[in-house]
């Protein structure tokens, strides 16, 4: 898959499933998403299963980790970051893809409540929330 279509499938995947966790939950809590080369076989880490007490910066650390790991040892095409983002009285989910030649950062602004959360028009953030990752490698 070329990585144009890399970025859309690990971005679609990564907001349908940061979507589904703030409906189930009311926040985002950092998790990790991977995808090979040809768009196949997603992948998904949430650290708070294995960490139900960490922090938010631990819950960031634990993620990025295990997408390190990902990317070293595998046929790894594209990843993302995901987790609720917060200043002062705004939140939004905030969505970082990258693949091997290019990388996006999204903060999508939401609102609702319960099952009814809906996210509104992506804005494009300036730089990276954490990285870049796979870019390097």
């Amino acid at each position: 898959m070329n990585d144009e279509g890399l970025l859309g499938k690990a971005l679609h995947v990564a907001r349908e499933g940061g979507l589904l966790l703030l409906r189930k939950h009311g926040t985002v809590l950092p998790f990790g998403l991977t995808l090979d080369s040809a768009g196949d076989n997603p992948r998904t880490f949430f650290p708070r299963d294995q960490l139900p007490r960490a922090s938010w910066d631990e819950l960031l650390d634990a993620t990025l980790g295990h997408l390190e790991r990902c990317i070293g040892s595998g046929d790894v095409g594209a990843i993302a970051v995901v987790t609720t983002l917060e200043s002062g009285s705004e939140s939004g989910l905030g969505i970082q893809v990258e693949t091997r030649a290019s990388s996006l950062f999204l903060v999508y602004p939401y609102s609702g409540a319960g099952p009814s959360w809906s996210l509104g028009e992506p804005q494009t953030a300036k730089g990276l929330l954490v990285g870049p990752l796979l870019a390097e490698q």
